[in-house]
């Protein structure tokens, strides 16, 4: 009797822990899936960055700054007359 009992209670131990394994290795595979999931949308992201890295040195170089200045804002350079502090 007792070793039937035992034999109970080690088989359900053994289940136990089978179904412990199957859940552990299935929440590693979600996470796994996950993780990749993050990486490709950081790489996307770094990628989109890089871009728009590229697009703010474009907009702000100096010759294009000085060309709107001139043409929309109708800005030009002073002449020496109107240059306070500059020693000619």
């Amino acid at each position: 009797m007792k070793q039937l009992v035992l034999i109970g209670v080690l088989t359900l131990a053994v289940a136990g822990s089978a179904m412990t394994l199957v859940l552990s290795r299935h929440e590693g595979r979600a996470l796994f899936i996950e993780l990749q999931e993050l990486r490709g949308e950081r790489d996307r992201l770094d990628e989109e960055w890089g871009q728009l890295l590229l697009e703010e040195a474009t907009w702000g170089t100096h010759g294009r700054v000085e060309q709107i200045a001139r043409e929309k804002l109708k800005m030009r350079n002073p002449g020496a007359d109107r240059i306070f502090g500059v020693q000619l």
